[in-house]
């Protein structure tokens, strides 16, 4: 009887700790993903999750209205993609391109259609006491809950938003959650730039997941740029 009691006792326990197990197992980001258009950067239109203007300093103003201004005269805008530069996570998760998100324990992986360009974010990390300044900073992140909170410093200055240029100041905390039954991925980011903005603001990107066996393709966009050859006419 004794003995029965043990392996009842035993299995109970052993039932308690897989439950315990499953409720903290992390959220599973892997696969291929894409921006819904609401939120992409077609319309060339940023929204603040507030639904107020964005707060930029006066120097940021007067450049992003000049680069307004050159399009609308259909003037070519430079661009960190025609030089060959990342547009770092937020702007090229933006872009109508497919994006893969391979995850580990401690480290997710975003790997963007568009030229290739790739950004790890470290989990359970800390950064490291001298950053070296990047298109895409360093990503470090924690989990709280089934919400992914991943922290970035060490841009370089030179990353754009649109056309808004981030300064060296930057530093954006993401909260990323699935959504809509693991069918979506939601994006919260908080941006604290006093180099460009007058006050910390946030915005919102949602993605939806793309078929369980979907590639990302190759995408060059240098194959395709016309604009370059013809800047001395402008």
């Amino acid at each position: 009887m004794m003995n029965l009691k043990m392996i009842a006792a035993a299995a109970m326990g052993a039932g308690a700790m897989l439950a315990a197990t499953a409720a903290c197992a992390a959220p599973d980001f892997s696969g291929v993903w894409m921006v819904q258009r609401f939120y992409a950067t077609g319309n060339d239109k940023i929204r603040t999750l507030d639904g107020l203007p964005l707060p930029m300093t006066p120097a940021a103003k007067a450049e992003y209205d000049y680069l307004q201004k050159r399009e609308a005269d259909g003037l070519t805008v430079i661009h960190n993609t025609m030089l060959g530069w990342p547009k770092g996570f937020i702007q090229a998760s933006r872009g109508n391109f497919d994006f893969k998100v391979v995850q580990e324990p401690k480290l997710l992986a975003f790997f963007f259609d568009e030229d290739h360009q790739y950004t790890f974010v470290h989990i359970d990390a800390k950064h490291p006491a001298n950053v070296k300044p990047s298109f895409l900073g360093d990503s470090v992140a924690h989990w709280e809950g089934d919400t992914l909170v991943v922290d970035t410093i060490g841009y370089n200055g030179e990353t754009p938003l649109n056309n808004i240029q981030m300064s060296a100041k930057a530093h954006t905390v993401m909260r990323l959650r699935l959504i809509n039954d693991g069918k979506s991925l939601e994006n919260i980011i908080s941006f604290d730039d006093p180099g460009a903005f007058t006050r910390p603001w946030q915005m919102k990107i949602i993605y939806d997941r793309r078929p369980p066996k979907e590639r990302i393709p190759e995408s060059v966009y240098a194959e395709n740029d016309h604009d370059l050859a013809s800047l001395d006419e402008q």
